[in-house]
């Protein structure tokens, strides 16, 4: 894959770093990789990216037939730096608002190498420019244990994910319907 996305990368250097020379792809997060052109993984898309991944994760922004026929050069997103929101009142840990390849979420603590960080996706309700650091321990809290079910004592949890709320109990997973508050 690396020589097709080399000789794309030649081919249409004019088009995929339009306001770039040769010598300044240098990548503004870690600076020392180059912004290269990349398929994804599962090709699904193609993005221009740090030579240096998985050790650095800038991603200068995607390419996709969308963008070539709703958006301008002007318009397409550039990289989401990582906001901190705030400290968790209870284990003084940094919390941060990130983004990835699913959309945004919040993570507990700085990226760790071998540990696994608490996370919550951020809904499409929430606006990413005014969430808060309470908005953020708000959605941290799931899941949430609400009880036992009557019938065979097994936990009954309400979960959240991006597409929303929803009810869990054992294999069955019931969403919560998005005119009802969960609370």
């Amino acid at each position: 894959m690396n020589k097709v996305e080399r000789m794309l990368e030649e081919k249409f250097r004019p088009i995929l770093f339009p306001d770039l020379d040769t010598d300044s792809r240098i990548c503004p997060s870690c600076s020392e990789g180059t912004l290269r052109f990349k398929v994804s993984r599962y090709g699904e898309g193609s993005f221009i990216g740090c030579d240096r991944h998985p050790k650095c994760k800038y991603i200068a922004r995607t390419l996709s037939d969308e963008d070539d026929e709703n958006e301008t050069s002007e318009q397409i997103p550039r990289s989401f730096e990582p906001r901190l929101l705030g400290i968790m009142p209870d284990t003084s840990e940094k919390v941060f608002l990130k983004q990835g390849p699913y959309g945004y979420y919040i993570q507990v603590g700085e990226d760790r190498k071998g540990a696994s960080q608490k996370r919550a996706p951020l809904s499409e309700v929430k606006d990413v420019e005014t969430i808060t650091i309470k908005d953020a321990i708000e959605l941290l809290q799931y899941p949430k244990i609400l009880g036992k079910h009557p019938d065979d004592e097994h936990r009954v949890l309400m979960t959240h994910s991006k597409a929303g709320f929803s009810i869990r109990h054992r294999g069955t997973l019931a969403p919560v319907p998005k005119t009802q508050d969960p609370k």
